[in-house]
């Protein structure tokens, strides 16, 4: 553990690695930051999304929509599992595994364990705060199982029930604070299994390629400019050519002949034309 991350757990008021409420936490407190959740003990890691002990349960988790088969629906939540997702992007690369995080809330589900849930900012639902996090209280999992994802790779699906009692969602009386409501999406089916439902390949980016690259050993077509072809010779840089007929009755390829020397035409004139442009006294 570095140094920053040794001084917040010297911060740190409760301890997190429980099940059920924690001691002073009222359900729909917010907060504004992960350390700050990490310091009040209502989720016990500054990063990732499940707290827990595979061998144990789960003891909370922050749900903030970032895989593709997450959904959001208040009082039920569909919730993927942890791992197989980039870094860098939102993709889901490879497949998940029931290890860490996955294997702790399928203890949970097992055992029949309470899990604190924590809605983040981002998440694209009606039901998450406008800012920062949210604790809205306990929940139970009720189904734990793998199914094959919008990916196409196995993915570890949780459904989680929010326990009674609790008070009302912010969310449900209308004050959507998102435009895009999760719960608008069409239901998951429970028997997407990985067992009963066909492997999808993912779509996978072209490599990238320079249009020289691209360019290189091709050869070119030939060019037609105002009727007339003109050829690539040499492969990939154009040379400049003697044009080829395309329309003038002749093959593609055969040169056209040489155009004829222009005739200059000479004026003529009669005497009597030039009498009348220039009169001779005395003669007619």
């Amino acid at each position: 553990m570095g140094f920053l991350k040794r001084s917040i757990k010297n911060l740190q008021k409760r301890e997190p690695a429980k099940f059920g409420a924690i001691h002073g936490v009222e359900v729909f407190s917010k907060y504004e930051s992960r350390e700050e959740l990490f310091i009040e003990g209502v989720h016990g890691i500054t990063e990732g999304g499940i707290h827990g002990r595979a061998n144990e349960g789960a003891f909370s988790i922050v749900v903030a929509g970032r895989y593709d088969d997450d959904d959001d629906r208040g009082e039920i939540i569909y919730y993927t599992g942890e791992g197989g997702h980039s870094r860098t992007s939102e993709l889901q690369i490879k497949d998940q595994e029931w290890v860490r995080g996955n294997a702790a809330l399928r203890t949970s589900k097992q055992r029949n364990l309470p899990v604190r849930v924590i809605r983040s900012h981002v998440l694209r639902s009606r039901y998450a705060p406008a800012s920062g996090y949210r604790y809205d209280g306990l929940y139970k999992v009720i189904k734990a199982e793998q199914i094959v994802g919008n990916s196409g790779h196995a993915v570890c699906r949780f459904i989680l029930e929010r326990l009674p009692g609790q008070g009302r969602l912010p969310g449900d009386d209308g004050d959507v604070k998102h435009p895009v409501a999760s719960s608008s999406r069409p239901p998951i089916s429970s028997s997407s299994s990985t067992s009963s439902l066909p492997r999808r390949d993912p779509v996978l980016a072209a490599p990238k390629r320079s249009i020289a690259k691209m360019r290189k050993g091709k050869a070119r077509e030939p060019a037609e400019i105002g009727g007339i072809q003109f050829k690539y010779e040499g492969g990939t840089s154009p040379v400049k050519t003697e044009p080829v007929a395309s329309s003038f009755g002749l093959g593609i390829g055969q040169r056209l002949p040489p155009a004829p020397a222009p005739v200059r035409e000479e004026p003529t004139f009669s005497v009597k034309d030039l009498y009348k442009a220039h009169p001779v006294p005395g003669f007619r």
